[in-house]
């Protein structure tokens, strides 16, 4: 149950408005009647036993610290008809990530600041007897208040030391960019895992990127992007502090939270602390603290990250698998990972059960391999310029802004469709809200009017429906606890599909309009799932611990074709609409990455986006035949992202850039001329055709 304005809860609280809502519940301001000040609830309508034990760990954790850096918990409870909420001190502010949307990137003295704030904090959670571990910071979780005052928040991961017990469910998420390689799998953690997290917040705070996942540096070799490379007048001595901070090896970072408070104030740097027998041989052959990586030709650095492949993948299945090469999630502008945390209003989440269709296999169908739950971005690569014919269109863009309300059950539509129209996703304020246009870029509308923004869509067959992903504040390389939501375009009423915690988006509606599939963060890694409206089944179709993103229909509904990660290589892979029968479809070689595949209306032809490897290429464009076999590379100017074929086969929108943001683009086949029809200054992205009736 969602709780609105004014309603009072547990016979104490009054709640004033919602400041955030996901997956597991919401975060709602309060005044206390009994005391006459304002609070902050925090809801968890999640209960399994781990994410409900979890949430009472936050609360004995909070309940039982006193520190100015630090909110306090001030009441908890059960409510059987509801959920379980936090009753917390209500700091009124902003967090990090915020202020980096509205500002940019942070002043040296403001990084100092925090930091050290943040230092202060840190050192009195690790010095409680358990000590706590925060495990979960980032730019949204260091709050300022708007005093100034620093604040560590958001104690949803974090973990006492000594716990002998295996990680909770509902604790084991991480957060790629910000996570110590450690803290992926079931390796433990300790108090220099919140040194590197809180070394990388820094590092993104200063520079607006997200650093390269550190699971990708331990195991790859990949290095970390100096962070003067981003932004040469930051001094070369805080550089030094936070790629210290970063280091992959625990033991190669500053040991307490008090040795990086001293570094970041300038202090002379302590005796290196080594907090385990096994890390003595290795801080003795520590090198200096501007040397990212250790010399690849070293034995103990083999057989360390031996034991760290072992820990996480759980033997060399996993290994071979999701192996992410030399995928750079610093590539990704952090504005386009940065998320906000409220769903539609008036939309309430569902569950469903999950069933399995069964469908007869006619290829050969690969290994199953268990999942592995980990939290690796697919990251789309960066998009360089390109000059394409531009038109821009008035910017006084009429709303027909519906009003989000629960309706029952989805149903399955017919075929048929609307007129030569595209919807595509435009970043407005600070969140993205979907707008259609036709194909000239005439006659914007604005379709969606949501709080938390909304992105990521396609088309019912039938051109009357449209389902699409919220939250959304911009494009992302996924979506942390968004759901998906199916807006009637006749009503105006929008109602949930069958939800959970992880994030679920990239849907593709199927043509004979009796499915939908979709990417989902439910399991700790993206997965395909399969909702079918006969039955409101759910079915992972790629059941497996091997990421598998982007799927798209066969005209006939029978096959999906998907972007999977393996061995470093972004592959196109295809299956049948039951999940069996999965293979490559496509074998062009060791040197190149392809994603987001398209099929055409005629079911002859698929297109998709190829790069390098490195991801450091703009991509192009690359059709494949079916009846031959060959693929041809197309003359349209590069880079090409997202494409979407329209319904009569003859055109294509997709998403590139002319050196500034990303627009929507369309483009006669095989190799018209590009012609903008985006209404935005700001990003625009995730074109749709409307089918045609």
């Amino acid at each position: 149950m969602t709780l609105g304005q004014g309603n009072l809860l547990h016979n104490r609280y009054r709640i004033l408005d919602i400041l955030g809502r996901g997956g597991m519940g919401a975060v709602y301001r309060a005044v206390d009647e009994s005391l006459g000040v304002e609070v902050a609830v925090k809801e968890n309508l999640f209960i399994t036993e781990d994410y409900a034990r979890q949430f009472r760990m936050e609360a004995i954790i909070l309940a039982g610290i006193r520190h100015p850096n630090l909110p306090r918990v001030t009441d908890h409870f059960v409510m059987d008809d509801l959920g379980q909420y936090l009753v917390m001190d209500y700091i009124d502010g902003y967090d990090l990530r915020q202020q980096l949307e509205k500002t940019g990137p942070i002043s040296e003295a403001e990084a100092i600041r925090i930091g050290v704030a943040a230092c202060e904090a840190l050192a009195y959670l690790h010095s409680r007897k358990p000590p706590i571990l925060h495990r979960d910071i980032k730019l949204g979780n260091i709050k300022i208040g708007n005093d100034g005052q620093v604040f560590l928040v958001d104690f949803g991961l974090a973990k006492m030391g000594g716990e002998k017990d295996e990680t909770m469910t509902g604790a084991r998420a991480m957060t790629p960019g910000y996570s110590p390689p450690e803290q992926y799998g079931s390796a433990r953690t300790d108090a220099r895992s919140d040194i590197y997290s809180l070394g990388a917040t820094l590092y993104a705070a200063l520079t607006g990127i997200i650093p390269e996942d550190s699971l990708i540096r331990a195991v790859d070799g990949v290095k970390l992007t100096p962070l003067r490379e981003h932004r040469p007048e930051v001094s070369e001595r805080l550089a030094s502090v936070i790629e210290k901070a970063m280091e992959t090896n625990s033991a190669h970072r500053y040991q307490t939270a008090e040795d990086l408070k001293g570094a970041l104030l300038g202090r002379a740097e302590p005796p290196t602390e080594v907090h385990s027998r096994e890390n003595l041989q290795q801080a003795a052959n520590q090198k200096p603290a501007n040397q990212h990586e250790r010399p690849s030709n070293s034995p103990l650095l083999a057989i360390t990250l031996l034991l760290l492949i072992l820990l996480v993948a759980g033997g060399t299945v996993w290994y071979a698998s999701l192996n992410p090469g030399s995928l750079q999630s610093g590539l990704l502008p952090l504005v386009s990972l940065i998320r906000t945390q409220t769903a539609p209003a008036g939309v309430v989440p569902t569950s469903q059960p999950v069933a399995a269709s069964q469908l007869p296999p006619t290829r050969s169908a690969s290994p199953s391999i268990a999942p592995t739950k980990t939290n690796i971005a697919v990251i789309i690569p960066t998009r360089a310029a390109i000059t394409p014919t531009r038109t821009r269109v008035p910017t006084n863009i009429p709303s027909i802004t519906p009003s989000p309300t629960t309706t029952p059950t989805p149903a399955p539509t017919a075929l048929g469709g609307g007129t030569a129209e595209i919807a595509f996703a435009s970043k407005i304020d600070s969140v993205s809200q979907i707008f259609i246009a036709y194909m000239n870029g005439s006659s914007p509308q604005q379709i969606t009017n949501i709080p938390g923004g909304a992105c990521s869509m396609d088309w019912s067959p039938d051109g009357q429906q449209l389902i699409f992903t919220s939250p959304c504040n911009g494009e992302s390389a996924q979506y942390p606890d968004a759901g998906l939501y199916i807006l009637d375009m006749q009503s105006g009423e929008t109602q949930p599909l069958p939800f959970a915690p992880g994030g679920d988006f990239e849907p593709a509606w199927s043509p004979d309009g009796e499915k939908i599939v979709f990417t989902s963060m439910r399991d700790g890694v993206m997965q395909i799932y399969l909702f079918t409206f006969s039955d409101s089944s759910l079915t992972n179709l790629s059941n497996s611990g091997i990421q598998a993103r982007h799927p798209a229909w066969s005209p006939d509904s029978s096959r999906i074709v998907f972007t999977t990660l393996r061995l470093g290589q972004l592959q196109i892979w295809s299956m049948l609409a039951d999940g069996t029968q999965k293979d490559q479809l496509l074998r062009t070689g060791g040197n190149f990455s392809e994603y987001l595949p398209a099929w055409a209306p005629d079911g002859a032809s698929l297109y998709f986006s190829r790069t390098n490897n490195s991801l450091s290429s703009p991509s192009a464009l690359i059709s494949y035949d079916f009846n031959t076999g060959n693929y041809n590379q197309l003359t349209i100017p590069r880079p090409v992202v997202d494409v979407d074929i329209s319904p009569d086969g003859r055109w294509i929108a997709y998403e590139s850039t002319n050196g500034e943001n990303p627009d929507i683009y369309i483009c006669e086949l095989p190799n018209g001329i590009p012609q903008s029809i985006s209404i935005s200054p700001l990003n625009d992205f995730d074109p749709a055709w409307r089918p045609i009736k």
